[in-house]
């Protein structure tokens, strides 16, 4: 068998990014979209651009680097941050490929740098990764900041480091403390000290919050200016009733929902005997803490309460990618071929996606509304969405945008007041007393995005 050409490993490295991000490209929505659970999309970008403070736990390092991308100049804004999702995510396959180089460098049955390459192509075009990897979301950020970690923590890389990027991590996405286990097994008895040191320097930008909570933004969620609301939100306690809760009648259909997509994507990532054969590329005890890891991020989605939970289980299948390694060497040439199957079958599945035109739905609510309404919406993401067209793309800047989940919360309504200083009875959780006040001096429309999107507004000063 012809054996696969020695590429330079920083040609390979570069490669796979460069040939990852040119296909998100190609395949990215051009403007704000709810496809692929992305509908905390108008909220993120309107905090990143605004530097507020989005759901818990703040994001603040998405939120800087939102702010740095948000000057590109693209057009729209929501283009540049879907842009921004698939830089991330393709640097997490470089970093990936650079990690199996490292690794199959210290194996005897060592193979062409080009193969390298195959894990972290059979990653970045996975279904459930592609999808995140388009959209604005939180989860290709993280992605790249575990794949950094990994990449530092199986290279062996100083242990300062590997706590800097274990920490910064977390402030990407809390399953990332999933991870700590495994950095303590990794690293030596004697140098946590430095590993603990270099996370609590990496997960600093959650020291910006108040800071960012100062900034005028309309989104701010809780009050991170005093220590209890600051570890409020940090702690992302809102969503840990969440946490293990699915309920037992919801068991079954979960699993018969989700066993298609993991069919999908263990296929295409070649997991079938991948357990067996990956122990030999690291040491027992290692590899088992690797898949143990891997495997508590399925089993903590699985039983995540929420609609869109099977986006938590990325990084599982981004760990479970190093288990290629052994099996590159007795593939040879043919395991090239292998990413370009999985970009065929995942383009071919995407044959009349539903993009949802949030632009056209959020101009027919917005060209509807009289003048210096109060826009009324019924939680996220319609008023995630009407955010951003009103606060980023400046549109319709004469109305007021309230949401009425969101008003139960005394930090909403607070913030509503330092925005909006003029309206009526935002001191109390009383939404109908709220629009009674307020309907003389404005109208007061409520309006949800559907296919037909509906707007129905009370106007009492006339």
């Amino acid at each position: 068998m012809t054996p696969v050409p020695k590429w330079p490993p920083r040609w390979v490295v570069g490669g796979t990014a460069v040939l990852t991000l040119l296909l998100y490209w190609l395949t990215m929505p051009r403007d704000l979209t709810w496809q692929a659970f992305s509908g905390d999309g108008g909220e993120l970008i309107t905090a990143a651009v605004t530097l507020g403070v989005p759901h818990p736990p703040g994001y603040p390092t998405y939120v800087l680097l939102g702010k740095l991308i948000s000057f590109l100049p693209i057009e729209p804004v929501a283009y540049r941050f879907h842009l921004f999702s698939a830089l991330c995510t393709a640097g997490a396959a470089g970093l990936i490929t650079a990690t199996v180089l490292k690794l199959s460098s210290e194996s005897a049955k060592s193979s062409s740098p080009l193969l390298a390459s195959v894990p972290g192509l059979l990653f970045a075009f996975s279904p459930l990764v592609w999808q995140q990897a388009v959209v604005a979301e939180v989860y290709s950020l993280n992605l790249l900041m575990v794949a950094a970690f990994l990449w530092a923590l199986l290279g062996e890389q100083n242990s300062l480091f590997i706590g800097y990027l274990l920490g910064l991590s977390f402030t990407t996405h809390l399953t990332s403390l999933f991870l700590i286990p495994l950095a303590l097994l990794y690293t030596p008895g004697k140098a946590w000290g430095k590993l603990a040191i270099g996370a609590s320097v990496g997960a600093a930008p959650f020291l910006l919050l108040p800071l960012l909570a100062r900034q005028g933004s309309p989104v701010v969620w809780g009050d991170p200016t005093t220590l209890a609301g600051w570890w409020w939100l940090v702690s992302g306690k809102i969503y840990q009733p969440n946490q293990f809760a699915l309920p037992l009648t919801e068991f079954w259909l979960r699993l018969r929902s989700w066993l298609p997509e993991f069919a999908l994507q263990l296929g295409i990532l070649g997991w079938v005997a991948l357990g067996w054969y990956g122990r030999s590329s690291l040491r027992q005890k290692k590899w088992l803490a690797l898949m143990g890891t891997a495997v508590f991020y399925l089993i903590y989605a699985f039983f995540y309460n929420t609609q869109d939970a099977i986006v938590l289980t990325l990084p599982a299948w981004l760990i479970f990618s190093f288990c290629l390694i052994p099996l590159l060497p007795k593939a040879n040439r043919w395991a090239v071929i292998l990413p370009g199957i999985a970009i065929l079958l995942h383009l071919s599945s995407q044959v009349g996606v539903n993009i949802h035109n949030v632009r056209a739905q959020a101009n027919n609510i917005l060209e509807s509304v009289p003048f210096g309404a109060i826009v009324l919406t019924s939680g996220d993401p319609d008023i995630f969405s009407l955010w951003y067209f009103h606060h980023v793309e400046e549109v319709r800047e004469d109305i007021i945008l309230v949401d009425e989940r969101l008003f139960a919360f005394d930090w909403y309504r607070d913030n509503l007041i330092r925005q909006q200083p003029n309206l009526h009875n935002l001191e109390e959780d009383n939404l109908p007393l709220f629009k009674t006040t307020n309907a003389a001096q404005h109208a007061i429309c409520g309006v949800r995005f559907l296919s037909e999107p509906m707007v129905s507004c009370l106007q009492d000063n006339e």
